[in-house]
């Protein structure tokens, strides 16, 4: 018995093969699924299958160009091409020159058509009865398998644009016989959860690995939910009928997570933004109000009991010290008159001319100012200017006195 390492058997199967004219221009019939074409090389990949078995395909970019038109997941197709042993892998491929559609009657593709038609009529798909996803939520719940990669990244992007969200994961089985009915329990328990938005995803994969989220079963638990629900499920090319009852598609988990959440930097800036336009129309609003104060003040002032008084005041002080000024001045003129006729009167006084040589004759407290005035033996006062002298008349002249006497 020889001993072959792996590489030496993988090379013996490809030169079986290819010295096996059968495996040339092969013809194989079946259902395609995975299509996808490399974004880099124009290469496309894809598996077609049947009931029991499946074999990859690859189409390389020249033949790709040639053809029609892309094939769609589902379609019953005939591939043409030389079956070949991938020897690092040890796997057989068709290496595709031609691609025949045989007609959109694949078993998966015909099931899903036929559910997709029964959803609609339903009006599951209804855009009118789409959700609007918060801006701002508190918490989001995430059905998703617990250990995949796309938990990872809802997690991570989450963390990094909104880390004061709550995030819930409700773990489900999302592939396999099991999955249709763990999926739609974790999503019935996430909708009872008060999560703000519920997140449906799961990493790429097959088609036939899709296949939960193309049942009825899941659909319903989507349309169902009361929580707006995002579908991320598989690649950006990657559909399922999930997808359309969702409230929103996101073509990846990390989207969705960024579909579900603000950046909270745009959050800071915003706020910062709003900040300032808020404190200039405070500061405005505040100038406006201390004018209108200022104003209201002046007009108080003016109108004040208390201003008023001291104007009052001044008035009755400024009456005062011109009543004064008038009292001062009209006292002076009294003064100076009552001087001048004080004046006068020394000088028309009799008294005053007594100083002088002559002498006031009385009779009976009542001056004689008449020789006539006068009878013989009467007694009567001689006033002079240092005294008085009581005499009586005995004898009477009644000449009258001229310059010549003096």
């Amino acid at each position: 018995m020889s001993v072959l390492t792996v590489s030496q058997l993988n090379k013996l199967l490809a030169f079986k093969i290819k010295q096996e004219l059968k495996f040339k221009g092969a013809a194989v019939k079946g259902e395609i699924s995975n299509f996808s074409i490399h974004f880099k090389t124009g290469h496309a990949f894809f598996t077609i299958k049947d009931e029991s078995s499946s074999i990859k395909c690859i189409m390389f970019a020249g033949r790709v160009k040639k053809l029609k038109a892309l094939p769609e997941n589902g379609m019953s197709v005939l591939v043409m091409g030389d079956v070949e042993v991938y020897e690092r892998e040890g796997s057989c491929q068709i290496i595709a020159t031609e691609i025949a559609v045989l007609g959109s009657t694949g078993i998966a593709f015909a099931k899903n058509e036929l559910l997709k038609d029964k959803l609609k009529k339903l009006g599951v798909f209804d855009q009118s009865k789409k959700k609007a996803i918060p801006i701002v939520p508190k918490k989001l719940a995430v059905v998703t398998s617990a250990d995949g990669a796309a938990l990872q990244d809802i997690l991570n992007i989450v963390g990094r644009r909104y880390p004061l969200c709550a995030v819930e994961v409700y773990p489900a089985t999302v592939q396999g016989d099991t999955a249709p009915v763990s999926v739609a329990a974790a999503l019935k328990s996430a909708d009872k959860s008060g999560a703000d938005t519920i997140i449906l995803s799961r990493g790429g994969g097959s088609s036939e690995d899709l296949d939960a989220f193309n049942s009825e079963t899941v659909v319903m638990a989507v349309a169902d939910c009361v929580t707006p629900v995002i579908s991320a499920v598989g690649h950006e090319t990657d559909t399922t009928l999930a997808d359309y009852a969702a409230d929103m598609r996101a073509p990846t988990p990390s989207a969705a997570a960024e579909l579900a959440t603000p950046d909270i930097v745009d959050m800071y800036a915003a706020a910062n933004v709003m900040k300032a336009r808020l404190d200039s129309a405070f500061g405005m609003y505040l100038r406006g109000r201390m004018i209108e104060i200022e104003k209201l003040d002046t007009r108080l002032r003016a109108s004040s009991p208390k201003r008023r008084l001291k104007e009052s005041e001044k008035r009755l002080e400024e009456a005062e010290s011109r009543l004064r000024m008038l009292m001062d001045n009209k006292l002076k003129v009294c003064e100076l008159n009552l001087y001048r006729a004080s004046a006068q009167l020394r000088t028309l006084s009799p008294f005053n001319v007594l100083g002088r040589g002559y002498a006031l004759v009385e009779s009976g407290g009542t001056a004689i100012t008449s020789v006539k005035d006068i009878k013989e033996g009467m007694e009567i006062s001689i006033r002079f200017a240092d005294g008085t002298v009581t005499a009586v008349t005995t004898k009477i002249n009644d000449r009258k006195a001229d310059i010549n006497d003096i």
